[in-house]
């Protein structure tokens, strides 16, 4: 091949090379910090919007309007469900933050995924579809029932009715219950179940509504599967937290003002479905050297948060009632994400890559492909370094993530020889 041809063919390789987005990190002020990785993780995944000149600012202080709105998308609440509370200052609220803050007001996280209360022979267990929910979606449940024994087991039911689910108030008020206009038959039933045999009793959908169809207010509601045995009942609950949007006594909103440390654990806690182990560690010492300043309402969560890494110590000091900046509330938020698996990374071996506007990546799991659209800003880690799009090897293993359900790869993390 002449010179000629062989700039051509270089002319070529360098303009595919150059359409491709070639950012091995997405925000450039915390390049080469160990908060680098999860900073590009929670960008990838829109919890942290990428501003134009792609600057974190870590040591800035967050207001309480950003909090809020990125613990929304952490979540992965969306705009168009609930209502604002009325608060009297709703007027300095950006209009394009609402709908994220009335989704925040009125969604609901429940404690944990799968109860299990033991009860001689058997373990009664109840289980949602998942852990974390929006304005109004219905909440899967699901009741049953285990024979921990070495031996079949027998329960008796007094009438046709095997199960029950009963909703109760923050005030234990019973605000719903599933059997009611339900039939059933008078005549009793017998359950014969075989050795670590688990049978499902029932399920239903809550709808967040009482008995007349009305939406239930923010609170703690308990929600409780019934195995309606004879001669005594068998309860195991699950307890569900609605609203997570704090106002001042004033029924202001503040967005503009700073949230505090211990508010920001306190709010991880909460909808990472942790908040019936925070208030068990309420009494539990805190190995920081200005633990005592803690106020005792935020005891038990920032007990929690330092525990599972919320909130981490500076110098030996908690420093709970410190503004958090946008670090903190980074490091709460990515462990919310781990806690409630909302990372969700998209799998395959590398194939190739599309040059293009925009560039598509393709990737191969087993005998399929499926392709992907990259992002204007991708962070890339190759054998856990930072690498470049270009880096990438044919057969890579990749763990992607991307912005929406089906939206940009915005990060991607890649092994190989």
């Amino acid at each position: 091949m002449g010179v000629l041809g062989r700039r051509c063919v270089w002319a070529v390789v360098l303009a595919a090379v150059l359409t491709l987005p070639a950012w091995s990190q997405i925000f450039t002020d915390v390049a080469g910090r160990p908060e680098q990785r999860m900073l590009d993780k929670l960008a990838a995944r829109g919890v942290f919007p990428i501003p134009q000149d792609r600057r974190f600012q870590p040591e800035e202080r967050i207001t309480r309007l950003d909090f809020f709105t990125a613990l929304a998308r952490a979540v992965g609440l969306r705009e168009g469900g609930g209502s604002l509370p009325d608060y009297r200052d709703a007027q300095e609220i950006p209009s394009d933050a609402r709908g994220l803050l009335a989704a925040l007001a009125s969604a609901g996280t429940v404690n944990q995924r799968k109860a299990i209360r033991k009860v001689q022979e058997w373990e009664v267990i109840l289980e949602t579809d998942k852990g974390t929910y929006g304005p109004g979606e219905e909440i899967g449940l699901t009741l049953s029932l285990r024979n921990t024994s070495g031996q079949a087991a027998q329960v008796e039911f007094p009438t046709s009715q095997r199960y029950d689910f009963v909703i109760r108030s923050p005030s234990g008020e019973e605000v719903a219950r599933w059997s009611l206009g339900q039939q059933f038959t008078t005549q009793g039933l017998k359950l014969t179940v075989q050795p670590n045999q688990q049978v499902v009793l029932g399920d239903t959908k809550w709808k967040q509504l009482d008995q007349n169809d009305r939406p239930v207010p923010p609170g703690r509601y308990e929600l409780v599967g019934v195995v309606t045995a004879r001669p005594q009942p068998m309860t195991v609950t699950l307890f569900f937290t609605k609203g997570f949007v704090t106002s001042f006594p004033d029924n202001t909103f503040r967005p503009r003002a700073p949230i505090s440390r211990a508010e920001v654990a306190e709010l991880a806690a909460r909808v990472s479905g942790l908040e019936q182990e925070a208030l068990a560690k309420r009494g539990s010492p805190i190995p920081a050297q200005d633990a005592q300043d803690v106020k005792p309402e935020h005891r038990g969560y920032v007990a929690l948060a330092v525990e599972r890494r919320f909130l981490l110590l500076s110098e030996g000091r908690v420093r709970a009632n410190d503004p958090a900046t946008r670090l903190d509330a980074a490091v709460a938020l990515d462990g919310v994400m781990n806690v409630l698996g909302r990372y969700s990374f998209v799998r395959g071996r590398f194939r190739a890559i599309q040059p293009g506007n925009p560039s598509i990546l393709s990737v191969t799991d087993g005998p399929t492909i499926r392709s992907f659209r990259l992002g204007p800003v991708v962070a890339v880690y190759r054998n856990d370094r930072p690498a470049q799009l270009q880096d990438l090897k044919p057969n890579d293993e990749l763990a992607m993530l991307l912005l929406g359900d089906v939206g940009d790869v915005s990060y991607i993390e890649a092994r190989g020889p």
